[in-house]
């Protein structure tokens, strides 16, 4: 088992959540293939992805519906931002989050935690960090920014 290094147990909850969607997935290398991992939820949850035009501030949101879950992205971001937001809405999903609009709430961390496991998995982000150890490069692999990457890293204390 990966070393846990965030905070919480919450945290670790949401780590060990997305890393199990990645095996029950079938996924064992980079990039992550997204859509793998929405048809394995969808294959479990009544679920729809879909693109919106949000506008500049919201990045995306999931909406629940009796047992109907839609999660909605804003199309107009970067295709490594629109990763990270389906990411993060899926981790609301799975983790059972119900509405909420405080981005300093612990629920919005743990989304977070799973969406930045989910795209850059900390077993496959060791093996890559001591080969590449650029973060450019390790972004451009995973598909995420840049910021995510630095993020992640440091998070998982591979950077200072």
């Amino acid at each position: 088992m990966e070393t846990e290094v965030k905070t919480n147990a919450r945290t670790g909850v949401a780590r060990t959540l997305a890393r199990n969607l990645l095996r029950d997935s079938g996924i064992t290398e980079t990039p992550i293939l997204l859509w793998k991992v929405i048809k394995h939820v969808q294959s479990k949850n009544n679920l729809e992805v879909m693109p919106y035009n949000f506008g500049e501030k919201i990045s995306g949101m999931l909406i629940m519906v009796n047992k109907n879950a839609t999660i909605g992205y804003n199309n107009e971001q970067h295709w490594h931002r629109r990763r990270f937001t389906i990411g993060h809405e899926l981790g609301h999903l799975l983790m059972g989050h119900v509405c909420n609009n405080d981005p300093s709430d612990h629920r919005e961390q743990e989304a977070n935690e799973f969406a930045a496991e989910l795209l850059m998995p900390l077993a496959l982000l060791k093996n890559d960090y001591r080969k590449i150890k650029v973060l450019k490069e390790l972004a451009r692999q995973y598909k995420v920014s840049e910021e995510a990457m630095c993020r992640h890293l440091m998070n998982c204390r591979l950077i200072k």
